[in-house]
């Protein structure tokens, strides 16, 4: 593979879509207790928390995700995963992934998935399809990681293909990055990708890191094929003792004005109650023998959101602290 280190940034900030309007972070952090009613082979659990007011319809975020101790000084990936493609397909044939999918079975990681995009033996296809939105190009997103070490300063890594496209036509990958459900505003960058055939590393610098980030990588225009293959990485400056965390599903469950889901746990304390369904997620995602042999402890952690009083705004907490699977 000829592999050439290629930059080119144009970095804008998105008039559209950018900035969640309204976003408030005020309300309290949920007091989680450790899941219980485990299934591993149906991915599911129940969540509890100490009750809250329930005369106001309320929304919980679950997040399932896994976390380790940086060991040392350096630079280091916080997310990493390596495309594998699908091994049932052969030379350039494709497959469909439909309008959303996790691609967990086409990768190392979890977590990540795509929209409007296909596969090959190879890796991951953008293939922008004419007919559809510039809003439709497919895009590639990440977990929910953490970006907020060396003053929110990081890295992407990954290697792109220009399989083809147009004579004389410029190609790009626009990568963004933002805080989720935070509505701080986008990073974009835009990537142009040396359209020869040949497999190529790129390297976008990104700043304004934050303690939930979101990344995606989208077609720039139509009319091109590319692919994604090899790892993608991100890296980031860390110190020994930092905490690094990914999730690697989610589920959210609105509650209506006046519902009661509560109970009296074992503690005596009366909590709220969910049941957290991860079908989506990989075959071993509740497996947290498994992700420690890998290096990482399974948790899980809530926020809540709530409509404000002026009827547009949001409300929001931050994360719960994380609550253990193996305790």
């Amino acid at each position: 593979m000829n592999k050439i280190l290629y930059i080119l940034f144009v970095c804008t900030v998105l008039p559209l879509f950018s900035k969640a309007q309204g976003y408030t972070m005020d309300l309290p952090r949920l007091k989680t207790f450790p899941p219980y009613q485990i299934d591993r082979e149906k991915r599911s659990f129940v969540v509890s928390w100490e009750a809250r007011d329930n005369s106001v319809a309320r929304s919980v975020i679950a997040y399932v995700g896994v976390e380790r101790t940086v060991e040392q000084d350096g630079v280091q990936n916080v997310l990493e995963t390596t495309l594998k493609g699908d091994t049932t397909l052969s030379g350039n044939a494709c497959k469909s992934l439909g309008i959303n999918a996790f691609v967990h079975d086409y990768m190392t990681g979890q977590g990540w998935y795509m929209r409007m995009g296909q596969v090959s033996a190879k890796g991951l296809v953008f293939k922008p399809d004419a007919s559809l939105p510039q809003d439709w190009t497919p895009v590639l997103m990440s977990p929910v990681f953490d970006a907020s070490r060396d003053g929110g300063k990081f890295t992407i890594r990954f290697t792109a293909t220009v399989v083809d496209c147009k004579p004389g036509e410029s190609v790009t990958l626009v990568v963004r990055h933002w805080a989720d459900r935070r509505g701080t505003a986008m990073e974009e960058k835009v990537v142009e990708l040396i359209a020869d055939g040949k497999a190529h590393e790129y390297l976008v610098e990104c700043s304004r890191g934050m303690n939930n980030e979101n990344v995606s990588i989208q077609a720039g225009v139509t009319g091109s094929t590319v692919l994604l293959s090899g790892d993608i990485e991100i890296e980031q400056r860390l110190e020994k003792g930092d905490r690094v965390w990914h999730s690697v599903a989610l589920t959210q469950m609105n509650r209506p004005a006046g519902a009661d889901f509560t109970k009296i746990n074992e503690l005596g304390i009366k909590v709220d109650t969910m049941e957290v369904t991860a079908s989506f997620g990989a075959s071993n995602v509740l497996d947290y023998k498994e992700h420690r042999r890998k290096g990482w402890r399974l948790f899980y952690t809530l926020f809540q959101m709530i409509t404000a009083e002026d009827g547009v705004s949001t409300r929001a907490s931050l994360y719960s602290d994380p609550v253990y699977f193996e305790e």
